[in-house]
């Protein structure tokens, strides 16, 4: 997210009321995430795990613990609370900008081309671009800074750059924490009715070409999901994961966040994806329909298997003995 202004590490540190670990005079003019890193860039550093990627990155200010400012090179801003800081210091930023579907102005930056259709009661933000032949069918809502690309057909209902589910606890309260990203959606795209296609928190929720997406999918932001993937109804996709190329997702599947899924995967309806996958192949969980007294009985039995197997085992080691 570029700046309309410079902000220097004094004047960030005054505006949040808080203390650096450096005198060096630091200005900078942008804000970014640590995993797309941007020069004179402000991020934020949660975990140790990423210490060594933001110490060789070129970002210029660090928010973050004083535990973890010891161990990198970074100027920093120290807190006990970075994430909650860093949405603080981004809603300053932000207060004098008013999103596109608020206002009743028309914003210039906005291009479609001539050869696509827009159906009546759509509903567009600020800062669009749609490409050649598109077909836009009715009540869809496209926020702020999305980019549609060409052939693109997205049916009724669908709401394309909601803000993602991005909230930190502060105060014993759960406060928002802001949504700069944007969606990119590539050439030959196919989103089913009432989909909801979240915006990303910086950087961009991508879906990348010929994906096709049936109805009422759920996708937040971050999510990048790979060229020729097909995603069928009801399934819902967390935070910052990424799909490879050329998988399919059966219907009602919940897919965790960030986490990986390679190319050539393809998961059964109703699975429940815990973790990355990185094998091709084909994914399934989860129990198939039978008789529901068979299936009560079963589930009563299944809250005994811990004893159950504890006593095999006990079994199994007094035989060994004997």
């Amino acid at each position: 997210m570029q700046l309309k202004e410079k902000y220097s590490l004094k004047k960030i540190c005054n505006l949040l009321g808080c203390i650096t670990n450096t005198t060096d005079r630091i200005e900078i003019d942008n804000i970014c995430s640590i995993a797309n890193p941007k020069k004179n860039g402000l991020s934020y550093l949660l975990n140790t795990k990423d210490i060594n990627f933001v110490n060789n990155s070129n970002i210029s200010i660090i928010i973050t613990n004083s535990l973890l400012s010891k161990k990198t090179n970074k100027s920093c801003i120290i807190t006990k609370e970075p994430l909650y800081l860093f949405s603080k210091f981004v809603y300053h930023c932000l207060k004098n900008k008013k999103n596109g579907l608020l206002s009743s102005k028309k914003n210039p930056n906005r291009t479609i081309h001539k050869s696509s259709t827009i159906a009546k009661n759509v509903v567009l933000g600020n800062d669009i671009h749609i490409g050649k032949n598109c077909e836009i069918y009715p009540n869809v809502v496209i926020n702020d800074n999305t980019f549609i690309a060409d052939n693109v057909i997205i049916h009724p209902g669908v709401v394309i750059g909601s803000d993602g589910f991005g909230l930190v606890i502060h105060n014993e309260k759960w406060k928002k924490v802001p949504q700069v990203g944007n969606v990119i959606i590539d050439s030959g795209v196919e989103i089913g009715a009432n989909t909801v296609i979240d915006r990303a928190a910086i950087d961009s929720t991508i879906i990348e070409s010929n994906v096709k997406i049936d109805n009422q999918v759920h996708i937040a932001h971050n999510v990048i999901i790979g060229e020729n993937t097909a995603i069928a109804a009801c399934v819902g996709i967390a935070g910052s994961t990424k799909i490879g190329k050329n998988c399919t997702i059966g219907g009602g599947t919940g897919i965790n966040g960030h986490i990986n899924i390679v190319d050539n995967v393809h998961i059964h309806g109703m699975a429940m994806v815990t973790k990355s996958i990185s094998k091709p192949g084909q994914y399934a969980s989860g129990t198939t329909i039978e008789p529901a007294a068979s299936w009560r009985r079963n589930q009563a039995r299944y809250k005994n298997l811990d004893k159950i197997a504890k006593l095999v085992l006990t079994k199994n080691d007094g035989d060994d003995n004997e």
